[in-house]
């Protein structure tokens, strides 16, 4: 997310996770995590910049899988405390410790996971489309910050809360702050639908997941542009419901994050200025969980599923994706300062 400023109190963010992401499971406090695990020296500077920047996109876009509070029989996924035991040892070195992390992060497989027993237990990661500066910064925060103390993570959210009251009195300036600002909304709202939504689907399966999405997707991004302050839509060129089909404007953007996925390259958000208001673009890509609803029936779209889908959605034309497509587009309008 690189150095951009959250206009929405942190306060506001916490909230939003709390209704719709990790925390739609019940709260208990975090369970301690007694095994010792490398920090950096003492006298090694750290960037306070870099710490901040990764505690905001594990707090956007993962507390609400690896959340560091819902207790353990609650969990869809392991604490960032576990995962740090997995792959940080007491003479692991940062560039090691980073070099995996971001491998596995960037292209979840169980060939480098590290951790088999999460697999076994939670299933396999799916493949989130983050770049590499925020994968980094993540790996920074959780290398260089005492994740097995407790309280930590109270401590750092009072600490981030006060930086984002400071930064909440400076206006946004250039186009970097703007799409930073509309990165993290749109990062906490897929992360609040992919939580909520995995969560469904392993308490009730694929088609129990479906009713869930269709009563509460909408709800879910408009609580976030609420919190947030801004307007926020996903929009597709091939929409399950009629009423997220993309603009002549938005159209244009799919179609060249499309060109730069088949180039092989990850498409970059999209800054324009829209009546008055500036409006962020920011691509959706599919992973495999996503094929369990949006892939090719017969393959990986099931027929009770298919059947659900059809009576839920008639006009649905998002079917037939593979992995790594361009599912649609977060829409973030926000107000020129």
């Amino acid at each position: 997310m690189g150095a951009a400023k959250g206009k929405g109190s942190l306060t506001a963010r916490f909230i939003l996770l709390t209704l719709f992401g990790a925390a739609t499971l019940p709260l208990a406090a975090a369970e301690p995590v007694n095994t010792p695990v490398a920090t950096t020296p003492v006298d090694a500077a750290l960037d306070e910049g870099k710490l901040s920047a990764g505690f905001r996109a594990l707090e956007s876009a993962c507390f609400s899988c690896h959340s560091p509070n819902a207790v353990a029989e609650n969990r869809i996924a392991p604490p960032m405390a576990a995962i740090k035991k997995h792959y940080a040892g007491a003479t692991t070195a940062y560039a090691d410790f980073r070099d995996q992390f971001v491998a596995f992060v960037a292209d979840p497989s169980a060939d480098n996971a590290r951790m088999p027993g999460a697999v076994n237990k939670f299933g396999l990661m799916p493949k989130m489309s983050f770049d590499a500066a925020t994968i980094e910064q993540i790996a920074y925060y959780v290398y260089h910050s005492a994740l097995e103390a407790p309280g930590w993570f109270e401590q750092h959210y009072a600490q981030q809360q006060q930086a984002m009251q400071r930064e909440s009195r400076q206006d946004r300036v250039s186009d970097a702050d703007y799409l930073g600002d509309g990165k993290e909304v749109a990062m906490s709202a897929k992360a609040a639908l992919g939580s909520n939504l995995k969560q469904a689907i392993n308490a009730g399966g694929t088609v129990s997941a479906i009713d869930f999405c269709q009563a509460n997707a909408i709800p879910i991004t408009g609580h976030s542009a609420e919190q947030h302050d801004v307007l926020l839509k996903r929009v597709s060129d091939l929409p399950r419901n009629p009423a997220n089909a993309a603009s002549p404007l938005e159209l244009e953007y799919i179609a060249a994050s499309k060109a730069a996925l088949a180039a092989g390259r990850e498409p970059a958000p999209r800054l324009q200025d829209i009546d008055g208001r500036r409006v962020g673009y920011y691509p959706i890509v599919t992973n495999g969980m996503c094929l369990q609803c949006h892939g090719t029936p017969g393959q990986e779209l099931q027929a009770d599923t298919a059947a659900a889908l059809k009576a839920l959605y008639p006009e649905d034309q998002a079917t037939g994706y593979g992995v790594n497509q361009l599912r649609g587009v977060f829409v973030v309008s926000m107000e020129k300062q």
